[in-house]
């Protein structure tokens, strides 16, 4: 089990699962909780995102996760068993197009003035758990980057990185929600105050040419984001206790003002699920 399968299966609560029970308590549960839940199948986009990660902030682990498909020579014998060999042992086989395009990525964002400094000391892929009294379960997330000082960097892909653009994201998929669940994460496991720590979105264009935005995340927005995870947390912890994870209601069908800043509950393509 590879350590993305690994932490995935660990129990505790993710901001993933705080976002997946704002659509319902069922699809967090058979999603985040069920212990029968298979590993996920990513689509050719999350692979990709994959791949960009590994690159930018863990390269030195490109091999063990992937393997070249032009390394491959797939029209003898031999080649066509290796293929099989590692579709079968859960290697990602990443094209030469691919590799290519996440090399130029990787070389836009160590290139930008400021993203570029932003990853040069600091932990990558960090895991933090904090504990919780039994029976609730440990608060759990793994950050992109996290910087001595202490402070956060998450690492996003989107087809349009403007700013207007990226915040319409941001709402879209409850990226505030987990950047401000990370900055508790943070603090818990520090002892630093919230408020101390400062939390950076750097966003690149997947497609030439790799334009790279850096978004520092304001205080408004991640008091939105902390409102709305600790709600969901106590939504999530009743539904632990009780072991009772509904589905939908049964409301009324209305109009709604919030309809444009409502949370999409699956993750952007090409994005972690952390």
């Amino acid at each position: 089990m590879n350590g993305s399968c690994a932490y995935f299966h660990r129990p505790g609560v993710s901001s993933h699962a705080l976002i997946e029970i704002a659509r319902t308590p069922l699809h967090c549960w058979a999603k985040y909780v069920n212990p029968a839940r298979p590993n996920q199948e990513p689509t050719a986009a999350m692979q990709f995102g994959t791949l960009v990660h590994t690159l930018a902030l863990t390269p030195e682990t490109f091999n063990e996760e992937f393997v070249r498909a032009d390394a491959i020579n797939r029209r003898t014998a031999e080649g066509k068993a290796h293929y099989a060999a590692l579709l079968e042992s859960g290697q990602h086989i990443v094209t030469a197009k691919d590799y290519q395009a996440a090399i130029q990525i990787v070389k836009a964002i160590r290139s930008h003035p400021v993203a570029g400094g932003l990853f040069k000391v600091g932990e990558p892929e960090k895991v933090l758990i904090v504990p919780r009294e039994s029976p609730l379960l440990p608060l759990k997330g793994r950050l992109d980057w996290l910087s001595p000082q202490p402070a956060i960097v998450e690492l996003k892909t989107a087809a349009d990185a403007s700013k207007v653009a990226f915040l319409h994201t941001v709402y879209r998929y409850g990226y505030h929600l987990s950047a401000a669940y990370y900055r508790t994460l943070v603090s818990r496991v520090t002892g630093a105050p919230e408020s101390a720590i400062p939390h950076t979105f750097v966003v690149v264009e997947p497609k030439p040419p790799y334009a790279v935005a850096v978004y520092p995340t304001a205080e408004g927005l991640l008091a939105e984001g902390r409102e709305a995870w600790e709600a969901n947390l106590a939504r999530f912890d009743e539904c632990w206790i009780n072991q009772d994870w509904p589905s939908y209601p049964v409301e009324s069908l209305k109009p709604s003002s919030g309809m444009n800043r409502g949370l999409r509950f699956a993750i952007e393509e090409g994005e972690l699920e952390l």
